[in-house]
């Protein structure tokens, strides 16, 4: 059994206020990481004096900002581990957790371990969500949303940097955006039984800070590059191209349900009507295709049956 050596990754832009206990909460692992490394993104408060003041646990790498991604992927060009867990500075890990990533990782050699996670309010400290992953596929799962949050998961580092590391263009779901591409490396999940992430939720957090139509320009944007590489992957497209295809019309809807103007939904839209007229039968049998096809995308999205009907609408025709 090979020894798992972690590379922790925290990017962190101004965040002094929490960094401290997260890396406590690594200095009380019941097993050390291989190595720490804080990237400070362009902080102009305390954060690189924190991370400094627990060297020689912690490596500092500083940069100008240039948000989550590049931050991370910084980090990944120096670390020296063969696994790595991506934990922001907001958050914390339990006691045991990279003790348990760990065994479950070596226990098969290119795999992701996958542990729970915990939803804890930042004010009270009371959990509010707990959420343990239920498969071992990243398909057809990963289509429809993400399993956890980043420090969920253990990864091999050579399978993240196979995958493209983080795409430094996008600066919402950037982990789903990740994650997804993984997939397509076809690495196994070990599933590890112990809720070990902690999510803190607060009113400074990304996901509370985050207007809700960006959020939805953002899930629009990730479903259409995750089509594009579906065709490029023909097995794929037709294992898993209905619920590529369901995911995608929900990401449409959303978005224009908040706001989205059409011209900046163009990359979507191409996609939705190249499922509809080019993916595999799954797809192109449904009536929505058949809709979509005949009548364009604006026109189909405000049929009132393909809104109260979807259930109905996603047999095939050929089972009808």
């Amino acid at each position: 059994m090979n020894p798992v050596r972690v590379s922790v990754i925290i990017p962190c832009y101004n965040g002094e206020r929490l960094l401290a206990d997260t890396l406590r909460s690594l200095v009380a692992q019941s097993q050390p990481p291989h190595e720490v490394i804080v990237v400070d993104d362009g902080s102009t408060d305390g954060s690189a004096a924190i991370a400094r003041s627990f060297a020689p646990s912690v490596t500092l790498l500083q940069q100008n900002n240039g948000g989550e991604s590049s931050a991370r992927n910084r980090a990944l060009d120096a670390a020296t581990g063969t696994h790595v867990l991506f934990l922001d500075a907001d958050d914390l890990l339990a006691p045991e957790a990279l003790a348990r990533l760990s065994e479950a990782a070596a226990s098969r050699p290119g795999a992701i371990a996958l542990m729970g996670c915990v939803w804890f309010d930042s004010d009270s400290g009371e959990s509010t969500a707990t959420r343990r992953c239920t498969t071992t596929a990243f398909f057809p799962k990963i289509i429809e949303s993400n399993f956890a949050p980043p420090h969920c998961w253990l990864a091999p580092l050579d399978v993240i940097r196979r995958a493209g590391a983080f795409d430094e263009r996008v600066s919402i779901f950037e982990d789903w955006d990740l994650w997804w591409r993984v997939g397509l490396e076809s690495p196994p999940i070990v599933l590890v039984d112990y809720i070990g992430a902690r999510y803190r939720q607060h009113r400074h957090s990304q996901l509370a800070t985050t207007p809700p139509p960006k959020r939805a320009q953002g899930h629009a944007d990730l479903m259409a590059r995750m089509v594009t590489a579906f065709f490029t992957r023909p097995e794929l497209l037709a294992a898993h191209g209905d619920q590529l295809f369901w995911s995608a019309w929900t990401a449409l809807k959303v978005a224009r349900a908040r706001g989205i103007k059409w011209p900046e939904l163009h990359l979507l839209t191409t996609q939705i009507r190249r499922l509809a007229s080019e993916g595999p039968d799954c797809v192109t049998h449904l009536r929505l295709a058949v809709v979509i096809r005949r009548l364009g995308l604006p026109m189909a999205l405000p049929f009132p049956h393909l809104v109260t009907r979807l259930a109905a609408l996603a047999r095939p025709l050929s089972a009808r």
